[in-house]
């Protein structure tokens, strides 16, 4: 996500963090942190907490959940992911496959 700063165009460094379960790997909720002073220093864990805290508001229980920090890039807009519970890693989860139903009954032209 670029800025800008003085009228120059700056690029952000960006952290992010997850919050799941240990028992499933199911995300519950996902913290990103961009970056766009180059002299502010943000260490992961307080990313980690900044999600925690934001989770907690959102409803859910701290204490049945794991926090990971993750690469922002491998994290990719309009993917799932969920965390492989035995190597603390993310995992994409595959795209389900479209079913179109023909919900109006209508015959297509070449039946």
């Amino acid at each position: 996500m670029p800025g800008v700063k003085n009228g120059e165009p700056i690029e952000s460094r960006v952290m992010m963090a997850v919050l799941f379960d240990p028992k499933t790997g199911h995300i519950a909720h996902h913290h990103r942190v961009h970056i766009f002073d180059a002299q502010r220093q943000i260490s992961q864990a307080h990313v980690e907490e900044r999600a925690r805290k934001l989770a907690a508001q959102c409803g859910w229980d701290l204490t049945k959940l794991e926090t990971l920090a993750v690469d922002p890039e491998k994290f990719g807009k309009g993917s799932r992911f969920r965390v492989d519970v035995k190597s603390r890693s993310l995992l994409e989860i595959p795209k389900p496959k479209r079913q179109f139903r023909n919900l109006l009954g209508l015959r297509s032209a070449q039946s």
